[in-house]
């Protein structure tokens, strides 16, 4: 008779993204937790095993007993090492924490038991009596707003839009890789303004300038803002606005998505790990330089060739895997996974990204947190010209509430505008219409080659007070100054205003390219601003000049329906001047808070994507019309999707 099947329990790992056995890598309060359980047959036949293990908060509560999601094979025969079974999900006992088994304080394993799986008979345990005592730490949210970078190319044109699918595999694999308890996330389709093939630097001048306005509006400032472009038409390499060396949120990026798998990344999006590599960025991760990246952190990073791991008894990653996006748990073996920062295959995140974003977050939470503008004396609405027709009602929309049939533009309700006067010299526009006195600031952003001495302003708008940005470290001149001013120019004759500015530089410079940023600013502007110029180096490289007075909006119009997108087509009481535009931006809280999803516009027809809206929910829409310097804002209720 064959000896009884003995088993060893040699190893417990608790992990969530990357660990090791030390245990060294922070266990994030209330994110998705396995313990990977290893044992070995020591003697007797090849038995299946299934466990369970024991699980304490404290020593005063009652244990939780966990069974493992899979079995595995003790066969005293295998003579498989730790490291070998810790490089194979499928070699270790697996256990899904629940929630409450992750909240904030300890957690002891304090028993394991196994059981044969055909007949349920004790297998048993001889090595370790308890495993280890391990702590979760709170940790904030990570909170982005995704923009589907949409863009039209060939002839005839092709609309190119990012898909559903590159949104849910960013959340996903940022809520799985990074030290994150949840991802806060939103996803809003925009137009590019830049034509393309469009750079990354174009994108993230126009996420800047969006970020701007949003924050202006009462956005939280600690959200970080990623941009996505679909490979369709052409390929649009990633890159953020820089790499802040303190917390600065408002570093934005953009990458590339689609479905290429190069080489080795099957699972239909890259969006994961590319749109993972440059929102790293933004919490102040450099390139580690081992797989033709620039080695900017080549000095620190701690792993040969841009490993997890420079052993595989050390750090093993782990994806915890999605099941809506039929995605399995996976280990990623540390000597065969790279960290995210490089340019290597098969990337993951390392022990050394993931403790520098989790601090990065926490300071980047002590932020103040963005909190709705009070509300101010109601804004007169403007008067129409004298002569102008009354605004039009939709088509349809007088009379009964309009059905779900008849021709597309009779599908839709009233749209009623409102519209607040243009503000004055020296006031502010706060979101709702009010105005506030305060000297007037303005979001500067533009984009500048200090190699060459060139630069263009993009976009200019005025903003609130909660828009002015805490100040951050840029690109030094030669004697330790900053090379790029913005001037301003008044057209009272005064002084002009001259303010440094940091720049940006662009994530993605190769050694010996141009050096090339973002200029990201709110300055103020004086009594009289007539015209900003930037200026880099000392030389004036180019200028913004006030047009007149911004025109209001007179009537909105619905202008079909394609693409998963409705249009409205704008009328205002007079044709745009060079250097007038519009941004737009909707609520779905009864204006309580807003969001950009257009700026910089000169096209009188908007397209508002269907996707970022649940079906049925009830929409606003806010016209803000602006010579950069004063800006009109006009209000259309009620926009069912």
């Amino acid at each position: 008779m064959p000896a009884q099947t003995q088993a060893v329990w040699e190893a417990t790992e608790v992990t969530q993204s990357v660990q090791d056995l030390k245990h060294s890598v922070t266990l994030i309060a209330d994110k998705v937790t396995v313990i990977r359980v290893y044992v070995s047959g020591s003697t007797g036949e090849i038995l299946s095993a299934r466990g369970a293990v024991k699980l304490r908060r404290s020593p005063t509560v009652p244990p939780l007993t966990l069974t493992s999601l899979n079995v595995v094979s003790l066969d005293p025969t295998e003579n498989q090492d730790l490291a070998t079974r810790r490089a194979d999900e499928r070699l270790s006992l697996n256990f899904l924490l629940p929630s409450t088994l992750t909240a904030e304080g300890p957690l002891q394993v304090s028993g394991l038991t196994l059981s044969e799986v055909l007949t349920g008979a004790a297998i048993p345990i001889s090595g370790a009596a308890v495993g280890p005592t391990v702590w979760f730490h709170p940790a904030p949210p990570l909170r982005i707003r995704v923009f589907g970078l949409r863009y039209q190319q060939g002839n005839p044109p092709t609309t190119y839009t990012p898909r559903e699918l590159d949104h849910a595999a960013l959340v996903s694999w940022l809520r799985r890789a990074y030290p994150v308890p949840d991802v806060i996330s939103s996803r809003t389709v925009i137009d590019v303004v830049a034509p393309p093939p469009f750079t990354c630097e174009d994108t993230n001048a126009q996420l800047a300038a969006i970020r701007a306005l949003d924050i202006s509006a009462g956005g939280d400032p600690r959200t970080h803002y990623l941009g996505q472009a679909a490979d369709g038409g052409f390929f649009m390499r990633g890159c953020s606005s820089g790499i802040p060396a303190a917390p600065d949120p408002a570093t934005v990026a953009s990458s590339p998505c689609g479905a290429a798998h190069w080489g080795w990344d099957f699972d239909g999006a890259y969006s994961d790990w590319y749109g993972g590599h440059e929102l790293g960025h933004t919490f102040g991760r450099r390139h580690p330089g081992f797989c033709g990246e620039s080695p900017d952190d080549l000095q620190n990073y701690p792993f040969q060739n841009g490993q997890l791991a420079d052993s595989p008894d050390t750090f093993v990653g782990f994806d915890v895997g999605d099941l809506a996006l039929n995605l399995p748990m996976r280990v990623r073996p540390g000597v065969q996974w790279h960290d995210v920062m490089t340019y290597c295959n098969q990337q993951w995140i390392s022990s050394y990204t993931y403790e520098a974003i989790r601090q990065r977050l926490v300071a980047e939470n002590a932020l103040t947190a963005g909190a709705p503008v009070p509300e101010g004396p109601t804004a007169t609405p403007a008067p129409l010209p004298q002569g102008a027709p009354a605004p039009l009602p939709v088509a349809g929309s007088a009379g009964p509430a309009a059905s779900t049939g008849g021709r597309p533009d009779e599908r839709f309700p009233q749209l009623s505008v409102t519209r607040a006067a243009a503000p004055e010299a020296g006031v502010i526009a706060r979101a709702g219409g009010a105005l506030a006195e305060a000297e007037q600031l303005v979001s500067v952003v533009g984009t500048v080659n200090l190699t060459r001495r060139e630069g263009g302003i993009r976009f200019v708008n005025p903003v609130s007070p909660l828009a002015a940005q805490p100040a951050v470290s840029g690109e030094p001149g030669p004697n330790g100054e900053t090379p790029v001013v913005l001037r301003i120019k008044q057209a009272d004759g005064g002084a002009p205003r001259e303010v440094p500015v940091p720049v940006k530089l662009a994530s993605e410079l190769a050694p010996g390219a141009d050096r090339t940023g973002l200029v990201d600013a709110v300055v103020p502007v004086g009594p009289s601003p007539a015209a900003i110029e930037l200026v880099v180096g000392g030389q004036v490289v180019d200028a913004f000049r006030a047009a007149g007075a911004p025109p209001a909006l007179r009537t909105a119009r619905h202008a079909g329906a394609d693409n998963g997108a409705f249009g409205l087509a704008l009328d205002f009481d007079k044709a745009p001047e060079p250097g007038q535009t519009f941004a737009a931006q909707v609520s779905t809280d009864d204006g309580v808070t807003w969001q950009t999803i257009g700026v910089g516009l000169k096209d009188p027809v908007i397209q508002v994507d269907h996707s970022q809206f649940r079906p049925g929910q009830q929409v606003q829409l806010r016209i803000i019309s602006t010579n950069g310097f004063t800006s009109t804002v006009a209000d259309i209720q009620q926009i069912q999707v």
